[in-house]
């Protein structure tokens, strides 16, 4: 089988950013939110006040947290400091215990969000950056054998890339790769794998990477 490996195609795409990215707590129940271990420094108070840690996330993912608040302080995310404009792109509300994905969307997401406790309503705010371009995917290396393996430098633990490929470039149509499987590892290079493709184009084939569409 001969191969011709192409220049990746990038498709911009909402990206999943593995659990947990956060961890919210609230240390000996205080009445402020800690995230990652890390204090906003304020002082806690008890209530309509933003005491608690402000980060920001990127548009374009979903957002794993690990809730441990406590059950006097359910966390609520929203669009506004209050509990009336809850966020549609929280899978829950109310949570003191269990995990919550945030999703914003990539485009008209709202530029700001807020996380509430839902009883005595101190928060933090969380600022939505534009989305994060993909980075570029280089394919290192190709092993042709009973089956295809590609190493491949450009995509993460957040932003997984996936093999594609093309029988006649001419009419334009590229195709996801069946039953490939695509690991991570040391912070810079992929790995995929998947078997040979002569069963279904024939003796030739074109190879590309592209980023996953969700």
């Amino acid at each position: 089988m001969a191969l011709c490996l192409c220049a990746a195609g990038i498709d911009q795409a909402q990206v999943v950013v593995s659990p947990p990215n956060y961890t919210v707590t609230t240390p000996t129940n205080e009445f402020e939110f800690v995230v990652n271990g890390e204090s906003s420094g304020q002082p806690p108070m008890k209530a309509n006040v933003d005491d608690s840690l402000n980060f920001s996330l990127n548009a374009g993912a979903t957002y794993i947290f690990s809730m441990n608040t406590a059950s006097i302080h359910p966390v609520d995310i929203c669009t506004n400091p209050n509990i009336s404009s809850p966020y549609v792109g929280a899978s829950a509300q109310a949570v003191s215990s269990g995990t919550v994905t945030v999703t914003i969307p990539a485009t008209n997401y709202p530029p700001t969000l807020y996380y509430i406790c839902n009883i005595h309503t101190f928060y933090g705010i969380i600022t939505v950056n534009p989305p994060q371009s993909p980075p570029d995917a280089t394919i290192l290396q190709t092993s042709v054998t009973t089956n295809i393996v590609l190493t491949f430098s450009g995509g993460t633990n957040t932003i997984q890339l996936v093999p594609q490929f093309s029988s006649n470039l001419v009419d334009g149509v590229w195709l996801p790769v069946p039953g490939y499987t695509n690991t991570f590892s040391g912070g810079i290079t992929n790995t995929t794998s998947f078997d040979r493709l002569d069963a279904i184009c024939g003796p030739d084939v074109f190879l590309r990477i592209s980023q996953a569409s969700n």
